[in-house]
């Protein structure tokens, strides 16, 4: 099987910006693209380092999870789950921003209204109560939530964020971002306000 270089460079690429931005840690968060038409999807393989990963390091397995090359992520279920339950997902991005889990323990939840780049990129943003990483029952609840609310993010308490797009890994990475941008914003507003 031939595989898409192209697609492992953006998987690899956006881990690294991601890390780079401080949104997961060193051996944390995943990226993942698929590929419909050959039945395959990229993704960042478990325990290597984030800002480490180069393109021949991405695993690729088939939809069903037939790992083709590589070690993919302990998260690969909850990816595919949300390509099941998502049919134009194409890709997803994983992080574990702590400032978007700070504002939902302290009662708080993401508000779109207040940044226009957050309410551009966000259609809204689903919440996933806590659940083990890397369970079947929490790819499957990531998976439901996004498919019954028609969200393109959920908010995975005491864990991270799930973001996926219809573009690419670029775009999925720029609406997390967008997340985290909006929840520093938040937690200045309560600091700021008299």
């Amino acid at each position: 099987m031939r595989l898409d270089e192209n697609i492992m460079h953006e998987v690899a690429d956006v881990i690294r910006q991601l890390y780079a931005r401080g949104l997961t840690q060193v051996r944390g968060g995943n990226v993942s693209v698929i590929d419909r038409q050959a039945g395959t999807v990229y993704i960042t393989p478990t325990g290597v380092p984030r800002h480490l990963i180069n393109d021949n390091d991405i695993a690729v397995v088939t939809v069903d999870g037939k790992v083709i090359v590589g070690t993919p992520s302990s998260e690969l279920r909850m990816h595919l789950s949300t390509y099941r339950h998502v049919p134009d997902a194409k890709a997803i991005v994983h992080a574990h921003p702590v400032n978007v889990l700070a504002l939902y323990e302290s009662g708080g939840s993401l508000d779109l209204s207040l940044f226009t780049e957050a309410a551009v990129r966000a259609k809204c943003v689903a919440e996933v109560p806590p659940l083990q990483p890397g369970t079947e029952e929490l790819a499957e609840a990531v998976g439901r939530a996004l498919e019954s609310t028609g969200c393109n993010v959920a908010v995975l308490r005491r864990h991270g964020i799930v973001a996926y797009s219809t573009i690419s890994a670029y775009d999925a990475l720029d609406v997390v971002e967008a997340m985290a941008d909006l929840a520093q914003e938040q937690a200045l507003m309560r600091t700021l306000r008299p």
